[in-house]
Parts: structure tokens; C-alpha cells; sequence
């Protein structure tokens, strides 16, 4: 047996779980009521909007009711809309407001900032090695990201709930 807070699962699971809070308090510094997970989907949406909840699970690896949720709380706080999907009534496609849009430098700075902290000291050799070696292992455990193709299946993806609203 091995030290656990040694073994290579716990030092990747700590340094996830730090990099996820850490995030979260970059953002309320500045005075953003966002999460790490809402930032997920507002970093997806910015890349390509028009997305339904099961493509953009499938683009943030989250599960549905999740995304459900995330998507909840940013249309309450004005960063998202959903509109029906043209080809399909039993699902919405979800898209930015300008308020959303208008997030991206904003918070784009903050965790590229936060980012530049937390790699400090790490050279771009490093992160080279560092991504290489975390892609082996996601390859080893049979984990190929999904793939654009998977991304433009377009099933059909709807659920809503309630929760609270978020933005500055």
C-alpha cells in the first residue's frame, strides 16, 4: 500500500477541488456571483451558442439535470435565454443575452489571472509534460473527451428546475 495523500488520484482530485475554489473566490473578489460550473457553461455557450442542455453536457461533462440547473440560474440572472429549438418542440436551444456576452473580458481576465497564479513556477515544458501525462491517463482509463462530431449529434436535451439567480 501507498501514502493516500501521495497516490496520484488524490493529488489530481486536491488540486481540482483547490483550482474549483479558488476560482469561485477569484470571481466574488472582483464581485461576480458565478461558479466554477456556471463558468463551464458560459465559457461553452461563448464558444458556440445555441447549444441544447444534452450537447452542452456533453461539452462540460456534466449531466443533464446539472446543466438543467446551471441554466436555470443564469437565465434568472439575465445571462442566458432559451428559445425553442425550430426542429424539434420538445427541446430549447440556449443562447447569451448581451449581458452574458458582455461577462466574457471580464471574467476571461479573472481566471486567466488566476491561472497565471496557480501555474507560477511551472515552465511551459512543465505544462507540456503536465497535459501529455494527464491525457495518457485519460486515455488509459478509456475517457476520449467527447469529440466535435459527438457534439453536432444534436439530440434533444430539456429539463427545467428553479434555483437562484446569479451575476454581479
Amino acid at each position: 500500500m501507498f501514502p493516500r495523500t501521495e497516490s496520484p488520484g488524490f493529488l489530481i482530485y486536491r488540486t481540482a477541488t483547490q483550482m474549483k475554489a479558488g476560482l469561485l473566490r477569484a470571481f466574488q473578489a472582483e464581485g461576480f456571483n458565478v461558479t466554477p460550473e456556471q463558468w463551464t457553461v458560459l465559457s461553452s455557450l461563448w464558444e458556440d451558442e445555441g447549444l441544447n442542455q444534452t450537447l452542452l453536457a456533453e461539452k462540460t461533462l456534466k449531466d443533464r439535470h446539472n446543466v438543467t440547473r446551471i441554466l436555470d440560474l443564469l437565465e434568472k440572472g439575465g445571462l442566458v435565454r432559451r428559445e425553442p429549438d425550430s426542429g424539434d418542440r420538445r427541446c430549447q436551444r440556449d443562447y447569451l443575452t448581451r449581458a452574458g456576452r458582455a461577462l466574457k473580458p471580464k471574467l476571461v481576465g479573472i481566471a486567466t489571472d488566476f491561472l497565471q497564479k496557480a501555474l507560477t513556477g511551472m515552465s511551459q515544458e512543465d505544462l507540456d509534460s503536465m497535459k501529455r501525462i494527464l491525457g495518457q491517463i485519460l486515455k488509459n482509463l478509456g475517457s476520449d473527451s467527447k469529440s466535435a462530431e459527438a457534439l453536432q449529434l444534436g439530440r434533444p436535451g430539456c429539463g427545467l428546475t428553479e434555483q437562484q439567480p446569479v451575476g454581479k
